[in-house]
């Protein structure tokens, strides 16, 4: 027992070992691709690419945002055992419906387009910049709809994996890029590195939850279409708290502030590859099955508090040293990005604040308050798009990040205000 017990360690620390080479090398190649972009490209031209990212990201963001919620609080427990179907075929068909609500969207946006071309004549080069980014919304959406069921079943190393292959497409345009390559020669990069980001989504959510054709052909009741309708307004509210702050900055700040943004938080974001993965470990040495596809049941105020403390541990063992070498990183991508220190420094710390509260959060999933929730996001966004709104003309990309991270605040701090005070005590009934 005892060998059996320590080849058992071995191998959970190899295991270890292999996600975190893993991960290292996700976010090796966020940093790589954002280092090659924003050289091969002038600091206008970046700008005016990364706006790009802002139509797929953000629009799929609003399109799948009732899916994920509703993915979520069934993966969490909340409602699965009154689901018949399995939780394979109840992501195949919420996929098959974001699918569909991005390819509308999509066929509207390419008649918008289409008669602009024809109607505004010098608008073509931004338009072919553009198309790409729209072409990819369906597999933008798929696969950050298929991400995020990954990462509520803590299968955080698939949210990862999946982002390789936009990465990778980013390097490999700049890589065999011509010497006289235009702007929508990067953009359609983007666009196969979102199919294949998609394609690879869709075999790591099959392998994490399987499913049966016959399952997965199974249509949804009504009931269950009524209550992911129900979300609408709680998922919009989501996606403006993300991405209302930088949509702003979109339409109002020169391609320059937007390109010192967009550096800023494609280098913050390498926070979120490894937090996850420091949570997890945590939780495994406590002797919490924290990799199971449902989050370990809370039964006390101490347990969601150790928790908490260990990811407000390991949100400042990874941001503290990112704030140190802040100035040396951005330093990595020249003039005029070294310039974009406190965009850094706030981005950094909405990355601290969402890996602090992130068990708070998903407690408020699985305990599920509507009301609640939806007044917690929803003042998460009305602050962070204000607050971006009345600073945009002044401050520029510094009113985006500060909005963001305004929202950011209200979102944890009031899913760990719900947890602890806001409904019964957890003790008393929960399971």
């Amino acid at each position: 027992m005892t060998r059996t017990a320590a080849i058992l360690r071995e191998l959970s620390a190899f295991g270890q070992l292999r996600f975190g080479a893993l991960r290292l090398l996700g976010a090796t190649l966020q940093i790589l691709a954002t280092w090659a972009l924003v050289h091969a490209l002038t600091p206008e031209e970046a700008g005016i690419y990364f706006r790009g990212f802002v139509i797929a990201l953000g629009l799929s963001t609003l399109l799948r945002g009732k899916y994920e919620i509703y993915m979520a609080q069934h993966i969490l427990g909340r409602d699965a055992a009154s689901i018949s179907m399995s939780t394979g075929a109840l992501l195949a068909q919420l996929a098959r419906r974001t699918l569909l609500r991005a390819a509308l969207l999509c066929a509207a946006l390419l008649v918008v387009t289409a008669d602009l071309d024809i109607q505004a004549p010098q608008l073509q080069t931004v338009l072919q910049t553009y198309l790409p980014f729209v072409l990819a919304l369906p597999g933008v959406s798929l696969s950050s709809l298929l991400g995020e069921a990954l990462r509520a079943a803590n299968r955080t190393l698939g949210v990862v994996v999946a982002t390789y292959a936009v990465n990778l497409s980013i390097l490999l345009a700049v890589a065999f890029a011509p010497a006289d390559a235009s702007l929508a020669f990067y953009s359609w990069s983007f666009f196969l590195g979102s199919l294949v980001a998609a394609a690879v989504a869709v075999v790591l959510a099959r392998r994490v939850f399987p499913t049966t054709p016959e399952e997965a052909a199974q249509p949804a009741s009504p009931e269950q279409l009524q209550s992911v309708d129900s979300l609408e307004l709680i998922g919009l509210a989501r996606g403006a708290q993300l991405w209302g702050p930088l949509c702003i900055l979109s339409i109002w700040a020169t391609p320059l502030q937007m390109a010192e943004y967009a550096v800023a938080a494609r280098t913050a974001m390498i926070v979120d590859f490894f937090l996850p993965a420091l949570n997890l470990t945590e939780l495994n040495l406590t002797g919490e099955d924290s990799m199971s596809a449902t989050w370990p049941t809370l039964t006390s105020e101490s347990r969601l508090a150790r928790q908490l403390a260990a990811a407000l541990f390991y949100s400042c063992a990874m941001v503290a040293p990112l704030l140190i070498l802040a100035p040396a990183t951005l330093a990595l991508y020249g003039s005029p990005y070294g310039s974009s220190l406190t965009i850094y420094v706030l981005l950094l710390g909405v990355q601290w604040v969402n890996g602090a509260g992130r068990p708070a959060v998903r407690f408020a999933v699985m305990q599920w308050d509507a009301r609640r929730i939806g007044l917690v996001i929803g003042s998460g966004a009305i602050a962070g798009v204000l607050a971006c709104s009345l600073g945009v003309a002044v401050y520029g990309a510094m009113a985006a990040a500060g909005g963001s991270l305004i929202g950011a605040l209200i979102l944890n701090a009031g899913a760990i205000l719900m947890a602890f005070w806001g409904r019964p005590r957890l003790g008393s009934g929960y399971s």
